[in-house]
């Protein structure tokens, strides 16, 4: 994989600096007019799956995915975005609606609805409600001694996410976040010591806590420059169990490098209490080090990362990245060198809307803990 990647990497860059450089050194030389033909027959092909009117855009695209835990994901994936044309919103904002009907090589079954809402500056609204079955993995934390052990489970999801936030001044919003979700789980081995995992039980689960978000991006979909902090505290209710708390520190930074962007991100969890199993901060999966595919694969009380990425246009509505990413799996806040694990990669990007930066991605990568990730998702990681 590493191969394919190295040439995938080379060869869009070197059809970028084909594309934008002339022999003389200027930019901007015209596309050869096959690609100006591919590009024409690309958008009349998606002009059919986008219904536009004044409101707002519909997109209608298959969708699909890749991810070592759910396998190749098939499904139908409607999108709704919209504009406040009467109230000032928020610079860079977009109002979307998106929806997906999914299933997938290993099983999985996923009824998935996400809304961000900006009804005006001073308020936001983000919220997803969920219904997964999906055969699943338990490893052990990764402070424990190794080999890790694990275990295969069918789990079935319902839940419902929300975050409310409200404009205080220089772009600083405070809110509240909520979780509550119902949870069945069904060990797939004859397992003795799946029972005695926390939260094996199941049942009902409710969360809520302050957030607070600072954010001076330039749009919040694909941001240019500009920064992003957001700190959260949530506590959690188990009907069958031990309550338990989760910290979160999330920060961005965005760097306009002209046609290039430099995205940086260093994220911090914590979660301390009696936690279930299968609510361990993860370490890895498609928004944090994707060079670990399975998300519970690398599992502990206490996670932080580090990463930078190069976000790079290359032509029509396709985009490349590569980044290179750190960061440690531990029961307790820590930093040791020993532990750390690099994960470094690439991929390509798509815009599916026909004037918003709203992404399909590809991510590819490997690490230093020797697992590999491809992942096929909507949006940017971070």
């Amino acid at each position: 994989m590493r191969l394919l990647l190295t040439i995938v990497l080379f060869s869009a860059l070197t059809f970028r600096s084909g594309v934008s450089a002339q022999p003389n050194g200027k930019e901007d030389q015209e596309p050869p007019k096959a690609l100006d033909e591919l590009a024409a027959l690309g958008e009349s092909v998606l002009k059919r799956l986008t219904f536009e009117n004044e409101k707002g855009v519909w997109t209608v695209y298959p969708a699909g995915g890749y991810s070592p835990r759910t396998g190749l994901e098939f499904g139908l994936m409607p999108i709704y975005s919209w504009k406040n044309k009467k109230m000032k919103a928020t610079a860079g904002s977009i109002n979307t609606l998106s929806s997906s009907l999914q299933g997938s090589s290993k099983g999985m079954i996923e009824l998935r609805s996400e809304l961000d809402w900006y009804p005006s500056a001073d308020w936001q609204l983000a919220a997803r409600v969920e219904a997964l079955r999906i055969y699943d993995q338990y490893w052990e934390a990764w402070s424990l001694s190794r080999p890790h052990t694990t275990n295969n489970y069918r789990a079935s999801n319902l839940g419902l996410k929300t975050q409310l936030l409200r404009h205080l001044k220089h772009r600083i919003y405070i809110g509240i976040h909520t979780q509550i979700g119902h949870q069945q789980f069904e060990p797939e081995d004859a397992v003795l010591s799946f029972s005695e995992l926390p939260g094996s039980s199941g049942g009902w689960l409710a969360g809520a806590g302050p957030v607070v978000v600072l954010d001076r991006r330039d749009h919040v979909l694909y941001p240019r420059k500009g920064s992003y902090i957001r700190a959260s505290w949530t506590v959690f209710q188990q009907e069958k169990g031990a309550d338990f708390q989760n910290y979160l520190l999330d920060l961005r930074h965005f760097i306009d490098a002209g046609q290039p962007v430099v995205a940086l991100q260093g994220l911090w969890e914590y979660g301390s209490g009696d936690l279930p199993f299968n609510r361990l901060p993860q370490l890895g999966g498609k928004e944090r080090l994707r060079g670990i595919g399975h998300s519970k694969r690398v599992v502990d009380q206490a996670v932080w990362l580090l990463r930078g990425e190069l976000r790079m246009p290359l032509w029509w509505r396709l985009g490349a990245v590569a980044f290179i990413e750190t960061g440690q799996a531990s029961v307790r806040p820590s930093f040791n060198w020993n532990e750390l694990i690099f994960s470094q990669g690439g991929g390509l990007r798509f815009r599916i809307l026909p004037n918003e930066p709203l992404h399909i991605r590809i991510d590819a990568a490997w690490s230093s803990a020797g697992t590999q990730g491809l992942f096929i998702s909507l949006k940017e990681a971070f």
